[in-house]
């Protein structure tokens, strides 16, 4: 079992990279579709040209959201501890919510702006969990790592 483990986590380490670095083009693809959505000098935008040009943002969001089912899934079967586990569970959590915000900012604006901030999360969130998993901390749970560390100070 360990070795499944050992390979699922390595997976698990190369998706999440993947997933944080796909969480930039999501917020870059965002600024794009802001400006390019911008008119012209006395033009008007439409709601249907708005959305056009977030189509590709749309896209990689909806990409992102089963990306992080899969690392959920992927976590739970490496099952690396509660600190690993609950951090990618609340990045699936929030990647769910961030479709909903969305969803819901053309009738909601407030929520709609919150999309914005949920992204800033997910993208610290999914760092946060890269740095983790690439410094080798994705199968050591918290216990053992603080009982090495104390076993090293103690040490003559």
């Amino acid at each position: 079992m360990n070795r499944v483990r050992n390979g699922v986590a390595w997976i698990y380490r190369i998706l999440i990279a993947l997933f944080a670095a796909a969480v930039v083009v999501e917020i870059f693809l965002a600024g794009l579709g802001i400006f390019r959505a911008m008119p012209g000098e006395d033009k008007s935008v439409s709601h249907e040209t708005i959305e056009h040009k977030f189509d590709a943002h749309a896209a990689l969001g909806d990409f992102l959201a089963g990306g992080a089912v899969l690392l959920l899934i992927l976590i739970l079967i490496a099952w690396t501890g509660r600190r690993s586990i609950g951090a990618t569970f609340a990045l699936a959590l929030l990647t769910f919510v961030q479709g909903i915000l969305g969803g819901t900012g053309d009738s909601a604006p407030v929520a709609g702006a919150f999309h914005a901030i949920n992204a800033f999360l997910i993208l610290g969130l999914s760092v946060f969990l890269a740095w983790r998993a690439w410094r080798g901390q994705l199968l050591i749970p918290p216990f053992q790592a603080r009982g090495a560390a104390l076993s090293a100070s103690h040490a003559p």
